[in-house]
């Protein structure tokens, strides 16, 4: 069975390579749209955890600003950071902070 954060890490790494791809691809207005949704869906999975960082609410928040006044590049820039940021928290909350003796 594979761990929630594994398939989000695996999520990440896919719409990293859709990002890195983006610049040679004449929709980034999809990939970014997309990686909105993603960032969404990490940031509603993440409130619910209790994981959610600050930075990540701002690059969220960056990015829907940045879609909503057409500059889809920056969307994307900044969905995949807050992704990211998303990610970690997750991450975080998945790894003990002390070990048992």
């Amino acid at each position: 069975m594979i761990s929630t954060v594994k398939y989000i890490a695996f999520i990440f790494a896919i719409l990293q390579s859709f990002a890195i791809s983006a610049f040679a691809q004449s929709n980034i207005q999809e990939d970014a749209k997309f990686a909105l949704i993603e960032a969404r869906n990490l940031n509603e999975t993440a409130v619910l955890e209790g994981t959610r960082w600050i930075i990540a609410k701002e690059y969220l928040s960056k990015a829907e600003k940045s879609m909503s006044r057409g500059k889809y590049q920056n969307a994307l820039n900044m969905a995949n950071k807050a992704i990211h940021f998303l990610v970690l928290g997750l991450e975080q909350k998945e790894e003990q902070l002390h070990e048992n003796q």
